[in-house]
């Protein structure tokens, strides 16, 4: 993967950041801010349970991506909700798919892929290139090494951090709405738990997700991108972490497909649908 400076990133967005709060008239504390994160962890707990629920599903080893996208409607929870999305058809799905997958390969050009989709606005932009570029620097694909799921989880509760601490939180615990910000902060409860939970799938044969992991992944038209370089257990791996940034971008796209009321607004409830349906669709 790309190595990107973080530092320049970061200061980066620390300048747009204060720029927005300067038209903040209602700015949240970090206090407060910080008090409804267990709210977003719940998130990231709550597609690792879809996922554990998705693999009990009949003949799963070899079920095709529409039968599992298919049951990964029947599992519900207090964020998997039997919600109507705008984003529920299997056309949009694939359309998506291929658009994740396609940031995939190139999320240097992430944010403006997701600009061009409508996916986010313009002020979005530099949270989604330093969350993309945490994802991104996740593993060397030239030197065959990974980040340690601790390692990855503090580099993401640093972001966590600097979120609450310069940005405007706007969240709605009961109807699982908010801002981007918002989003994002939720986004990263999915990465974290998703990071671990991919690799633990990874390198745990018994994992109910391995054999798909190993013997599954292809895409394209289930032509299989599998390269020399990966037919060991480091291609494994970064399989695993490609589908936990497919999770983190489903998560993101989904967030416009509710039916929020305010142009800034999102539905969390959607992005968290939508986002275990690209986890469990990556071909």
């Amino acid at each position: 993967m790309k190595t990107t400076s973080t530092l320049a990133i970061f200061l980066l967005v620390l300048l747009f950041s204060c720029n927005v709060e300067e038209n903040d008239t209602g700015k949240i504390t970090s206090e407060n801010n910080l008090k409804s994160l267990f709210d977003f962890e719940n998130y990231g707990t709550s597609h690792n349970l879809a996922m554990d629920y998705i693999a009990t599903m009949p003949n799963f080893n070899n079920a095709t991506l529409q039968d599992i996208y298919n049951f990964a409607d029947t599992y519900t929870d207090a964020y998997f909700t039997n919600q109507s999305c705008n984003c529920d058809d299997w056309q949009t799905q694939e359309m998506h798919m291929n658009m994740i997958e396609t940031i995939l390969e190139d999320t240097y050009n992430g944010s403006n892929i997701l600009l061009n989709m409508n996916v986010i606005n313009p002020q979005d932009v530099p949270l989604t290139d330093m969350l993309l570029n945490i994802l991104d620097n996740a593993a060397s694909y030239e030197n065959n090494t990974y980040k340690s799921v601790a390692d990855f989880t503090t580099e993401i509760e640093q972001f966590e951090n600097f979120v609450i601490n310069n940005y405007l939180i706007d969240y709605d615990a009961t109807t699982k709405t908010g801002n981007y910000a918002a989003t994002i902060l939720a986004a990263c409860s999915i990465a974290k738990n998703s990071y671990s939970y991919w690799i633990n799938a990874t390198l745990d044969t018994s994992h109910p997700w391995n054999y798909r992991l190993k013997y599954m992944s292809t895409y394209n038209g289930g032509k299989s991108k599998t390269t020399n370089l990966q037919k060991n257990i480091f291609g494994d791996i970064w399989r695993g972490i490609k589908r936990a940034g497919a999770d983190v971008l489903g998560f993101l796209v989904g967030g416009k497909c509710g039916p929020v009321m305010s142009p800034e607004g999102r539905d969390l409830r959607c992005a968290i649908k939508h986002s275990g349906k690209k986890s469990s669709g990556v071909r």
